[in-house]
């Protein structure tokens, strides 16, 4: 496997693994697959800022303090579960890391190299370092901080944001979980109307079914809408997708009075963003 070289504060030179896979899935609405996916296969240190730009896409920055002074809880538990996901796996291993945002929860998995089985205690956990030359890399530029810290922050930035505790478990595969309140993945800005159950209602994922309301801000032929969506059976297209948008009133016909018009086109309904 490939490595990139990493020149440390130290000046010393770090050698890291270049190419691997993380999937990173946001799964909230659209619940039978997926509402967004970014399919991440480049070195470490890009794995990671695709990871925490995609868990601050999805993730609301809910008001905190530690004190008197107001911080990002969600910065600091995806700090600390994504340098984990990444200096701590088992690299011999074929199993693709995940990062999995839904509603209640976010959650991580990855290979692992156990040293015992079942879920973590705080207080009775001894931290065994995984892959030490990239574990001392990630805490020389800031990405990681002593062993073992890790844990005791997402215990307590997991309350701060949460009011939950976390859960680490320890296995073949490695899962941490992380509770969260309905707050953090709600739906805000343009787009905040679709509610769950509409989303699930509309067989597409949130992001092409908004997609989908934008591109009829003009009126659009059912085949310009369906080529949109590259989905090639009409029936499967009428019943799943026009059919429940026109009852949740996100789009119209143009020609009410003849529904089975040949000229029959579809706009959004204005008044609903």
């Amino acid at each position: 496997m490939a490595a990139i070289l990493l020149f440390g504060p130290d000046n010393l030179i770090y050698s890291v693994l270049a190419h691997h896979k993380t999937d990173a899935i946001f799964r909230v609405f659209y619940t039978d697959r997926y509402d967004d996916r970014d399919v991440i296969l480049t070195n470490l240190l890009d794995s990671y800022d695709r990871l925490i730009a995609f868990g601050k896409k999805h993730l609301n920055d809910l008001f905190t303090m530690e004190g008197i002074i107001s911080i990002s809880a969600r910065d600091k538990i995806l700090r600390e579960i994504l340098s984990n996901l990444l200096a701590h796996r088992d690299f011999s291993n074929a199993y693709i890391a995940k990062l999995i945002i839904e509603n209640d929860r976010i959650y991580t998995e990855n290979s692992n190299r156990s040293h015992g089985f079942g879920s973590l205690n705080l207080n009775a956990f001894e931290p065994f370092p995984k892959n030490p030359p990239i574990s001392k890399v990630f805490r020389e530029i800031g990405l990681a901080d002593e062993l073992g810290s890790g844990m005791r922050n997402a215990y307590k930035y997991t309350k701060l944001y949460s009011d939950a505790e976390p859960e680490f478990i320890e296995g073949d595969i490695f899962k941490t979980i992380i509770p969260l309140r309905e707050a953090a993945t709600v739906t805000v800005g343009p787009g905040s109307f679709l509610s769950k159950q509409v989303s699930t209602q509309i067989k597409l994922p949130i992001d092409k079914l908004t997609a989908l309301i934008e591109f009829c801000s003009i009126p659009r032929s059912r085949k310009e809408m369906q080529d949109f969506c590259e989905i090639k059976t009409t029936e499967y297209f009428r019943k799943n997708i026009i059919k429940p948008m026109i009852q949740n009133k996100l789009i119209q016909q143009t020609i009410p009075d003849k529904p089975n018009s040949r000229n029959q086109k579809y706009v959004r309904v204005q008044d609903k963003s």
